[in-house]
């Protein structure tokens, strides 16, 4: 056997009577001791399996922890290319043993080193796979206790003392034994002023006056201080009359500026504008001549200059309007109260102005080559949207779109610049815009306009903004709003909206953070208020030393959030300093969780592994999410994780070239060399992680007080000049579960933020939220239908170790957690790699507690793959969304599998919801963000408006559904060929044909010149000119026949080109799509052809049978009319 396993003993450990209760050691300081040669501490079962197969010796072992079992550890054994792997326990007595099969009594040993010396010496009879052999020693790679920027701490100074040899003048005496009052100075107070006086006498720029009043207080002055510092005083009181007495000249010019200040905040106090700003300081507030008195003064300066900075630019925006007047018509909207528009009442009525798009719309259907020019305007607060033509000079009634009427977005897939507006349900409007972006942009302001208009209750979309700022221990010497208002370098899809509407969630990471808690949340609070006049409230507050992660929403919104969780991880010195490391938390808005994680990694160029590993540590320490899922990381708890924090990642590119590269502004050449993305590449660190394009130059290194592009990349420190290479170093990535909405509206800097040499990053996003209750009550009956079905599923995973798996799924429609039976058998595959499949006879069958087809769309099931030999050891997981599997036919899914952060392999397999003829019915609710669609997903109005009737194409396709499981095929066979029961594309039946036409009309067309590729045709259907692609503006809409007509005639099927050969020269080409399927009489096919991008004669030229299929065209006679009247056109 590979593995000996008996069953677990409870850990209990018996105290010797000679250790005392304050000294005893633990029961894993014990067992470890004198094991470095072995043990490897923390390190994951991949990376056990490549250090063992890299010692390539058979009977190579090493010892690792174990993931399952506090004080266990798991004896790896390398045999033939194998990787065998052994659970060493602790028993009741505190004794270790190897794990045996058949409940043999297995010998006990008092730590590892006497277990590993034993089991050495038995040789090929210790009862293993193999003899032991070799030992495979820890990595003694770069020792993360020579972090440099660790040692700035004053707790560590006597170790950083020890290490680079610091010599210390001999009467100052750091005692690190006890606080920091241990600081002490021992010799006379001569010594000092000695010191003193040799500075004093280098001073060559200081005026003479200033120079006496230096002289005097080193001379009289210092022994009063030095008393008063050695006796526990905060105040210094003869340092504090040399500052009163310095800024004595400030204080009066201060004041001056202040007056100043105020004239200019009178000359913009503009009735109705910025109604809900902060107020200029109280000028006689401030009293005395004091430093307190003085910094107070000199903080009121520095806010009212901020104050004043967001003031003007409210005033200027209020005012630069557009080209256009509006005229005042009368509309339906027109005095709707707040509380039916939660989203507009809730920003009160921001001052958004109105935006201008110049595009063309076609002159005709049929063609983009004939356009007209056309401006859009959308005015965001009023809900409306101008079409204007360039002969019109004015906005009026007949050129308006109200919010309510617009219906669909539908980006065409084919051109990146068409973009068809659906209003009034069925109406239609094609632009054409000046590029990809313009589009999208104009997009995002009509979703932005719909949301802020909505009447719906309950929220199914929020706006986040992540932003991520390394403080420097500094306060910031600017206003933070550009950052809050995501202005600065990036490349926003909605600049104008992004810079006045507030977002829903707030979240705020900082590392080396120079304020309190308290302060730093009042801070924010304040001005958020103040540039968005909203009111948030705090989520929660978690913080590690200098890292600090804040979240704040919206306080209307606060009643939707439950089950708050945070954490903290050390990743410094030894894993024991919290200067590096990292904070999260976690929570669910409604249905949906999201995990937001603040982390300051290592520094320095060549520590790039000591940040991947700081991750990993991350990841697996961070004590987030349901409790029952603790054997799975936070990477697939929550439907959105977001990344953020000083990551320290560095540029791999010589100085001088990388500083002329930032001046010619090639960063795609340099996020190239980025270490984060090559490491995101080698699956090496933020595996599965999305990051939006960079648009932006490096944020560090930069002067803390200039706002200026001009790097500062030598660090002179106590151990000499150090090179920080300008890096990207503050980031913002994000994982999502699969079919969820999330979206990116910015990426970038505040470059205009000041105080730091890191600036600040911001990104901006909106989710998707899914409902946390169910919609339709009948579902909760417990005789629904509704089934979870896996037909096959088949891993792929990244071990050296043969052994049998089981699978487990988790999800919160599923009652309890779900297992499988061990997998039967393994497929072949490559060395390094084993490969189990399970069968659906070894995947239970899963009965939801929900049947609503609603909620269950919003539902994703955890897969996790363990090991069944007794250790239950994940080899990996997975979430696979339910979205798209209500189906007729199994739906396939594959993903990458990880555990802690490391990509161990891949699942497969194929998934299918069962409903039953009994399901219960399909509430059809449309989502505010599924506004926008490309034209491959788009479904027509028809479909889903809720006056229309709804059409289901697969009955009309295929006729009724099939039973439930008992008729369905199974899956047992991994080959390629169709499964057992399942029909060829040839054996479906054939989409019905449309109603055939009168005689009279058939009569009327049929003198009319043919079209070239109608020459397989011996009779030629043509629909009358009236009938016209449903869902275009102005149309009429034939009803769909109730009845199906009779098949054509054989001989109007049969191909013989010889016997209708044409000469084509003589032929004219179809002008459009719809011409040439009406020649083909294939009319039905019209739409399908539309929606799927196909809509002119130039993309339809290539088109193949996998390409028909794929849009629906599934009958084989069809499909070969279609092929053949495209050969016949070349």
């Amino acid at each position: 056997m590979d593995m000996l396993f008996c069953g677990f003993a409870e850990s209990v450990w018996p105290w010797d009577r000679r250790w005392t209760k304050g000294a005893r050691p633990r029961l894993r300081q014990i067992h470890t001791r004198m094991s470095g040669a072995y043990f490897h501490r923390g390190i994951t079962r991949l990376r056990a399996e490549e250090l063992l197969l890299g010692a390539k010796e058979d009977g190579s072992f090493l010892v690792r922890d174990s993931e399952t079992l506090t004080g266990a550890f798991v004896l790896c054994l390398l045999h033939q290319s194998r990787v065998h792997q052994y659970r060493v326990l602790p028993g009741p007595d505190g004794k270790l043993s190897v794990q045996a099969e058949g409940g043999n009594v297995e010998p006990k040993y008092n730590n590892l080193n006497e277990l590993i010396a034993d089991y050495i010496k038995k040789g090929e009879k210790n009862g293993l796979i193999y003899a032991m052999k070799v030992p495979v020693s820890p990595e003694r790679g770069d020792d993360p206790d020579t972090d440099e920027d660790d040692f700035e701490d004053m707790g560590n100074m006597q170790h950083h003392q020890q290490q680079h040899q610091v010599k210390l003048p001999s009467y100052v005496n750091i005692s690190l034994g006890g606080d920091a009052g241990n600081i002490k100075v021992n010799g006379p107070t001569h010594r000092l002023q000695t010191e003193l006086l040799r500075n004093f006498s280098k001073m060559t720029d200081c005026d003479t006056d200033f120079k006496d009043v230096l002289k005097t207080y080193i001379d009289k002055g210092l022994d009063s201080d030095v008393t008063a510092s050695q006796a526990g005083e905060t105040i210094l009181p003869e340092y504090q009359s040399i500052i009163e007495g310095a800024a004595r000249g400030l204080k009066r010019e201060l004041e001056s500026f202040m007056k100043k200040m105020a004239i200019i905040d009178d000359l913009l106090d503009i009735p109705n504008v910025c109604t809900g700003m902060q107020q200029m300081s109280d000028r006689d507030k401030v009293h005395g001549s004091g430093i307190p008195a003085m910094l107070e003064l000199m903080t009121n300066c520095l806010s009212d200059v901020m104050t004043l900075e967001s003031k003007v630019h409210d005033t200027v925006r209020y005012y630069a309007v557009s080209h256009y007047d509006y005229v005042e018509t009368e509309s339906e909207d027109k005095g709707v109260p707040d509380d039916l528009t939660p989203f507009l009442s809730s920003i009160g009525k921001p001052v958004i102005p109105r935006i201008e798009f110049e595009v063309k719309t076609p002159t005709y259907k049929q063609t983009d080559k004939i356009t007209t020019k056309m401006t859009l305007t959308i005015d965001i607060p009023a809900g409306k949207m101008f079409a204007v033509k360039p002969s019109k000079d004015i906005l009026d009634s007949s050129s308006l779109i109200t919010h309510d009427r617009i219906v669909q977005l539908v980006k065409s897939s084919s051109d990146n610049c068409r973009l068809d507006l659906i209003y009034d349900t069925k109406k239609k409007m094609t632009y054409i815009f000046n590029s990809a972006l313009v589009r999208e942009n104009f997009c995002h302001h009509i979703l932005h306009m719909k949301n802020m208009h909505s009447k719906d209750v309950d929220v199914d979309q929020i706006s986040i903004f992540i932003g991520t700022w390394n403080m420097g221990d500094s306060q910031p010497l600017s206003s933070i709003a550009p950052w809050l208002r995501c202005k600065g370098c990036s490349k926003a899809n909605d600049s104008q909206v992004l810079d006045m509407i507030p977002h829903d969630l707030y979240v705020i990471g900082t590392q080396e953070s120079a304020q309190t808690e308290k302060d730093w949340v009042n801070f924010l609070k304040k001005n958020i208020k103040n540039n968005f006049m909203v009111e948030v409230e705090v989520v929660e507050v978690c913080t590690l030393w200098g890292i600090r992660l804040v979240i704040l929403l919206k306080k209307e919104l606060m009643h939707n959030i439950n089950r708050v969780q945070r954490s903290t991880v050390r990743t410094g010195i030894a894993n024991a300093l919290g200067n590096k490391g990292g904070v999260g938390i976690s929570f669910y808005f409604r249905g949906t969780s999201f995990c937001f994680v603040n982390t300051h990694l290592t520094s320095g160029d060549e520590r790039n592994t000591r940040r991947n590993q700081n991750f990993k540590d991350i990841i697996k320490g961070l004590s987030l999410g349901q409790k029952h899922l603790g054997l799975t990381d936070i990477t697939n708890q929550f439907h959105h994780l977001f990344w953020l924090g000083d990551l320290n990642y560095r540029v791999e590119e010589d100085v001088q070239v990388l500083l002329r590269k930032v001046e010619e502004n090639d960063l795609k050449s340099l996020l190239a060399k980025d270490q984060l993305r090559r490491s995101q590449k080698e699956h090496k660190g933020f595996n599965g992680f999305q990051e939006a394009e960079i648009s932006f130059k490096p944020t560090y290194r930069l002067p803390r007080s200039e706002r200026k592009w001009s790097y500062d990349w030598k660090k002179v420190k106590k151990t000499g000049v150090r090179i920080n290479t300008p890096s990207w170093c503050d980031r913002v990535l994000w994982r999502s579960y699969p079919g969820t909405y999330v979206k990116n509206l910015a990426y970038g800097c505040a470059d205009s933020v000041l105080g730091s040499d890191h600036r600040p990053v911001f990104a901006s996003f909106n989710t998707g939220i899914a409902s946390d209750f169910v919609m339709n009550r009948d579902s909760l009956a417990e005789e629904s239908p509704t089934k979870i079905v896996f037909q096959q599923i088949e891993a792929e995973l990244i071990t050296y170790c043969r052994q049998t798996f089981q699978l487990e799924f988790q999800s919160t429609c599923l009652p309890e957690v779900v297992t499988s039976k061990p997998n039967s058998r393994f497929k072949d595959c490559a060395q390094g790699y084993t490969c189990p499949f399970w069968g659906k006879q070894e995947i239970p069958t899963m009965k939801p507690l929900f049947g609503d087809e609603d909620f269950l769309k919003e539902q994703h099931i955890l897969i996790s793959v363990r090991s069944k030999c007794g250790d239950n050891e994940s080899y990996g997981e997975c979430v696979v969304e339910m979205k798209g599997k209500f189906d007729l036919m199994p739906q396939v899914f594959e993903f990458e599998l990880l555990h802690q952060g490391e990509v161990t392999g891949n699942l497969r397999g194929q998934l299918q919801v069962l409903t039953g003829p009994l399901a219960v019915g399909r509430k059809n609710s449309k989502k505010s963000y599924e506004l926008i669609a490309l034209d491959t997903e788009y479904h027509d109005p028809e479909m889903w408006h809720p006056e229309s009737p709804k059409m289901e194409r697969r009955h009309r396709l295929s006729g009724p559904p099939p039973q439930l499981d008992t008729e369905l095929p199974v899956y047992e066979v991994i080959d390629n060929d169709l499964p057992k029961g399942m029909k060829s594309p040839g054996e479906r039946p054939p989409a019905l044909l449309p109603r055939s036409m009168t005689e009279e009309s058939q009569n009327s067309r049929s003198k009319t010149q043919p079209y070239m590729g109608q020459a397989s045709l011996q009779t030629r259907q043509v629909l009358p000119a009236s009938s016209t692609l449903i869902g275009s503006e102005g149309t009429s809409h034939t009803k769909p026949p109730d009845i199906p007509p009779p098949p054509l005639p054989k001989k109007s099927l049969t191909l013989n080109y010889q016997e209708h050969a044409m000469r084509y020269d003589t032929l004219k080409r179809p002008a459009s799509v719809t011409d040439w399927l009406l020649g083909l009489s294939l009319p039905e096919y019209i739409e399908k052809f539309i929606k799927n991008g196909f809509d002119t004669m130039h993309f339809v030229t290539n088109i193949t049978s996998d390409d028909l299929l794929e849009i629906g065209i599934d009958n084989p006679l069809h499909q070969k009319r279609i092929i053949s009247s495209l050969r016949d056109m070349k």
